[in-house]
This record gives C-alpha cells, sequence and structure tokens, in this order.
C-alpha cells in the first residue's frame, strides 16, 4: 500500500505543475517506472482482488507465469527504451521490417 500511495502522491504532483512541458518532462521520466509498476501491482491486484465465484486454476497458472517470469525480464527492456541509442536502434529495427513486408 505504501509504495502504491507513493506512486498516486508521485502522479498528482506532476498534475499540478503547471506547464505543459513541464509535466511532459516530469511524465517522460517517471512513465517507463510507472509501467512496470504497474505491471506488477496489476498483476497482483488482479489475482487477489477477483471475486471466488469465477475461480480458475487456468487463470491463476497463467497469472503466476505473468508475474513470476515475464514482469522481471520486462523491466530492463522497459527501462532500456529511455535511452536514445537504444530506442534509434529499436525503431530502425521496425521499419526495415515493416519495408521488407
Amino acid at each position: 500500500m505504501t509504495v502504491l500511495l507513493s506512486h498516486v502522491y508521485i502522479i498528482f504532483a506532476i498534475l499540478q505543475i503547471r506547464s505543459a512541458e513541464g509535466r511532459r518532462k516530469a511524465f517522460s521520466t517517471c512513465t517507463f517506472h510507472l509501467t512496470s509498476v504497474v505491471l506488477f501491482f496489476g498483476t497482483l491486484l488482479f489475482m487477489y482482488l477477483r471475486p471466488t465465484s469465477s475461480y480458475s486454476m487456468d487463470i491463476d497458472k497463467l497469472a503466476s507465469v505473468f508475474y513470476m517470469p515475464v514482469i522481471p525480464m520486462l523491466n530492463p527492456l522497459i527501462y532500456s527504451l529511455r535511452n536514445k541509442e537504444v530506442n534509434d536502434a529499436l525503431r530502425k529495427a521496425m521499419n526495415k521490417l515493416l519495408t521488407n513486408s
């Protein structure tokens, strides 16, 4: 709860910045971290807040596979996209794939 509450305070603090450029810069700094936190806690909330009447072992398995290996594997990718060189290389690779299709 403490981590979630602190992120809510961060978002509200960013929204109180008067200039649009300032908000954009602040959100661009926090976006990747917030993405990984939302993925991490979103999966947890899904597991614990779903009604027991819709219980399914298959959904539990899928959520645990997503929660345990997938999110930690995505974190380096999410944070590396902040690097301009990585971003440019990814953009070039995507353009090359799309033009060759």
